[in-house]
């Protein structure tokens, strides 16, 4: 038999263990540095840790969405697939396969995910939005926030790639302050879906260890004004 460890919470503890020893977490507080090991860990790069940006407020609007049950939205359904099922709250909105932003994108040659930010805006207030994959669903959303769109309380931001990926995350980390909402940044052209879905995760899990189970939803939120 080959020897291999088996036990889940070991290897979850082992995981956690060595990654302490190997990233430099001085510059993280405790908090952010459970969010910083579970990005990591979903990456499996050590070297990711020197990309990774929190605004100042990132996780304390963050916890207080996940308290008050407000909207998550994403761009790509990898997000929503790699998102713990069993640590959400409610349904999180994704329209990249809805027909009409299908048909609109390829009219208006632009990608879907783009398209999609544009139903964002009645779910969007106080939430939560993860951009895993779409640079250029994260300039549309930065495009829409300045027209006056109501604010999400933290955006995600993983995009990935070497065009536009790299350029909104930046614009994104210059101007969140002027747009009123927080952020956590994947600096660079380095991202990915599984990379936010593995930040909300961990928020999630945090959440749920400072007060009661959360109670789950069935099907889709009912939106309110604030967006939860």
């Amino acid at each position: 038999m080959i020897e291999y460890l088996r036990d889940p919470e070991r290897i979850h503890q082992q995981n956690d263990a060595l990654l302490r020893e190997l990233l430099v977490l001085d510059a993280f507080t405790e908090e952010q540095q459970q969010v910083v090991i579970q990005m990591v860990l979903a990456y499996g790069d050590p070297s990711l840790v020197e990309s990774i940006r929190f605004s100042e407020r990132a996780l304390a609007v963050a916890h207080k969405a996940i308290k008050l049950r407000n909207n998550l939205l994403y761009d790509v359904e990898l997000v929503n697939q790699a998102l713990s099922k069993r640590l959400l709250y409610q349904e999180p909105f994704g329209f990249l396969g809805k027909a009409s932003v299908i048909s609109q994108a390829k009219s208006s040659k632009q990608t879907r995910a783009m398209t999609g930010v544009d139903c964002w805006k009645r779910y969007m207030a106080g939430g939560i939005v993860l951009i895993g994959q779409s640079g250029t669903a994260l300039f549309r959303l930065l495009e829409i926030l300045k027209d006056g769109a109501p604010p999400p309380a933290l955006v995600i931001a993983s995009a990935r790639g070497f065009v536009n990926a790299e350029a909104a995350k930046q614009m994104l980390w210059k101007q969140h302050e002027d747009l009123g909402v927080e952020c956590i940044v994947v600096e660079g052209t380095r991202g990915g879906g599984v990379l936010a879905a593995a930040a909300l995760n961990s928020l999630l899990t945090m959440q749920q260890q400072k007060s009661p189970p959360l109670i789950r939803l069935r099907g889709k939120p009912r939106p309110s004004g604030r967006g939860g």
